[in-house]
């Protein structure tokens, strides 16, 4: 009895290593999204009634995770399958998308909060930034993380209740305060070179320094 019991132990080790692995492999492998099946405006995730955009073009994405950034955000619900989840739960996985959308959920790394209040969307430097929801620009100040980068307030049409903020962006006046923006079309700015001054979470997920912008949503006022 006791053989059977270590044998079958064994198996069952082996089988969770296996699949483990494939699920890493698979993770290596995964892009953030397919830019053949995904548009310029693909929605990423919905908070508060808000469909979140891409705010990078598809073709430019290097990689999607979502993580805390405080208690005054609302969560996010990502769209696509989650490449943290449990390996096996990852098996029975229905989060597939036609755009082929995967993301991560980090460590919270000592922030509170949702666990999905805040998505960083990868991309190299200089990347062109674009408006992820509808809306008009509120406010553009400084962003305190990095030098001559700013964090860029939008009031939603679907929702005025709320505010969606860009962070990490080197804006340059395509989109001033009061302006109209439309997701997916209108530019904010372009990505900021944060892994100059930061360690970037996402760049344990990515092949490249992890630059990115953040998006998050908030209750106005």
């Amino acid at each position: 009895m006791a053989v059977s019991l270590l044998v079958l132990g064994a198996v069952a080790l082996v089988f969770a290593v296996f699949v483990q692995t494939k699920a890493s492999d698979t993770a290596e492998r995964a892009v953030p999204i397919d830019p053949n099946n995904a548009g310029p405006d693909t929605v990423l995730a919905e908070a508060a009634g808000v469909g979140i955009s891409t705010p990078i073009r598809p073709a430019s994405l290097t990689g999607l995770g979502y993580h805390p950034e405080g208690e005054s955000l609302a969560a996010m619900k990502p769209r696509g399958k989650n490449l943290s989840a449990n390996a096996f739960l990852g098996l029975f996985s229905r989060g597939e998308t036609p755009e082929g959308i995967h993301y991560y959920v980090m460590d919270a790394a000592g922030r509170g909060g949702p666990q999905t209040g805040a998505m960083d969307v990868g991309a190299m430097t200089g990347t062109t930034v674009y408006a992820p929801v509808a809306g008009t620009v509120t406010a553009i100040r400084p962003d305190p993380m990095v030098e001559n980068a700013n964090i860029i307030e939008i009031k939603p049409d679907a929702n005025p209740d709320v505010r969606v903020s860009v962070a990490l962006v080197r804006s340059d006046g395509e989109a001033g305060v009061n302006d109209y923006v439309r997701a997916g079309v209108t530019e904010l700015g372009t990505v900021a070179d944060s892994a100059e001054v930061l360690d970037p979470q996402l760049s344990s997920y990515t092949t490249d320094a992890g630059n990115h912008v953040t998006v998050s949503v908030s209750k106005s006022g």
